[in-house]
């Protein structure tokens, strides 16, 4: 029997990558097609992405996924979530794009929370007051740049931008749409109390579709006139959780450069507990309620390892590390990791130091003991909003799922599980690229639904479980 070929966009924050899948009745056969750095760029104290460099690798990615595979059916496109692109009525970019870390909104994040209306946009929305929210973010932009109101059309989220370029149709995807803080937390579409507040024209946006649509040919790029662009979950975190086969009452944690910990629900969280906490209501692709609470992840290793002279190159290198880590003894003081100071500090690890000592510790003087800290340091947050989550749902976790990079980090995963008391499977699963080409599959019919497709997958996910000591 044939097999159905998708290629999967995954673009992240620090890198993106062009996967194909091969679908057939013995499963999911993956191959890397295309892998390249990513990263924003400071200009004069402000923060861009460089979508045009972006955009030229997914068009080599895309190229060699069709020259390795001519029977290419089709492609899609998942980024991080927040950032956007601003259009004019022509479709052409009317603002630079600017990058999440960038801190130009704290002033107003900060004057919204001292005046107690971010309350108020947590009952419209379901989402916390967060300084990198898309709300937020478009506020700024018409504050500073007031004639943009005549100047821009459309707003398209970074994936639905990619897929604007691709296929030529703007369109709005409801995960990602769902991590701007301007999606009704009661409905499928904007919401108007959320646009009113921040300003924003309700033009600028169009209804959010569900994923798993075709949106039509590529164009414009040799050689795949025939693939089809498809609207899959254009948030990461979305693809990530909707990969994952599911058993009993799971927490799912997908670990990278952040910790997204969450879990799937009939019903959005929004109580006290859930604003105070500060969950985000986010969207699965179908438009059902994935509350997550975003926690910073292994970015802060990846910013600790440049101080150092040698740092691991290759798996055999990690794995010395982390056995080195794992004979580290148990930080005297753990770092708070909900410090804003450590959100985009020009010397990470000396930020880290100095949170240490004020906290009366001493900090790390080796690689193998900053990973030791870190990991300890990022359990302990997971572990407290795993009862948090556990609190509000009224129910415990059988176990903690983790996906992403950080499963495959065996202290990281052992401090979970060590620090929540709950059993921690770690998945051989490249979950980001598979929950997206599952909605290709589906798109494409040749899938009936995600729940047979995860039975297909099942065989393959090699578990490894990780008990509390």
């Amino acid at each position: 029997m044939s097999k159905t070929t998708v290629a999967a966009i995954d673009l992240g924050a620090t890198s993106g990558r062009v996967i194909v899948g091969a679908f057939g009745p013995a499963g999911l056969e993956l191959t890397e097609i295309h892998r390249f750095p990513n990263g924003f760029q400071e200009l004069r104290g402000n923060a861009y992405w460089e979508t045009g460099a972006l955009f030229r690798e997914v068009r080599t990615g895309l190229q060699k996924a069709k020259n390795l595979f001519p029977d290419l059916s089709s492609a899609g496109v998942d980024t991080w979530g927040c950032d956007h692109a601003l259009l004019s009525r022509e479709g052409r970019l009317a603002f630079p794009i600017h990058a999440y870390r960038d801190r130009r909104t704290e002033e107003i994040r900060d004057d919204i929370i001292a005046k107690k209306e971010d309350r108020r946009l947590f009952a419209a929305t379901g989402l916390p007051t967060i300084n990198y929210n898309t709300g937020l973010q478009l506020a700024e932009s018409l504050q500073t740049f007031p004639s943009l109101r005549k100047s821009v059309d459309r707003v398209l989220m970074l994936s639905d931008y990619f897929n604007f370029l691709l296929t030529g149709e703007a369109v709005n995807e409801i995960s990602q749409a769902s991590t701007s803080q301007l999606l009704d937390v009661n409905g499928s579409d904007y919401s108007p109390t959320a646009l009113d507040f921040f300003g924003i024209p309700g033009g600028w946006f169009a209804r959010p579709h569900k994923a798993g649509e075709i949106l039509g040919a590529i164009k414009d790029i040799k050689g795949l006139e025939k693939v089809q662009g498809i609207l899959v979950p254009g948030h990461d975190t979305s693809c990530a959780f909707e990969a994952i086969p599911l058993e009993g009452n799971s927490l799912i944690i997908s670990s990278g450069t952040w910790n997204l910990v969450g879990t799937h629900a009939t019903e959005p969280f929004l109580s006290e507990e859930a604003f105070r906490l500060g969950v985000s209501n986010e969207r699965t692709g179908q438009g059902g309620y994935r509350p997550c609470k975003i926690l910073l992840g292994l970015w802060l290793l990846e910013q600790v390892m440049p101080t150092f002279e040698k740092r691991p190159t290759s798996e055999a290198e990690w794995s010395s590390l982390i056995s080195a880590a794992e004979e580290c003894p148990f930080p005297d003081t753990l770092i708070d990791i909900t410090d804003e100071a450590l959100f985009n500090p020009v010397d990470l690890r000396a930020t880290v130091d100095d949170q240490i000592r004020s906290n009366g510790g001493t900090p790390p003087d080796t690689l193998a003991g900053y990973m030791r800290c870190i990991c300890a340091s990022l359990a302990e947050a997971i572990a407290s909003t795993a009862r948090s989550f556990s609190a509000m749902s009224g129910k415990p976790f059988d176990r903690i799922i983790m996906v992403g990079g950080g499963s495959k980090n065996r202290l990281l995963c052992q401090s979970v599980a060590n620090a929540s008391g709950v059993s921690v499977t770690s998945l051989n699963l490249e979950a980001t690229s598979v929950g997206n080409m599952a909605y290709q599959l589906l798109a494409l019919g040749a899938i009936p639904s995600l729940a047979d497709f995860h039975q297909t997958l099942r065989p393959s996910l090699n578990p490894h479980a990780y008990k509390p000591r």
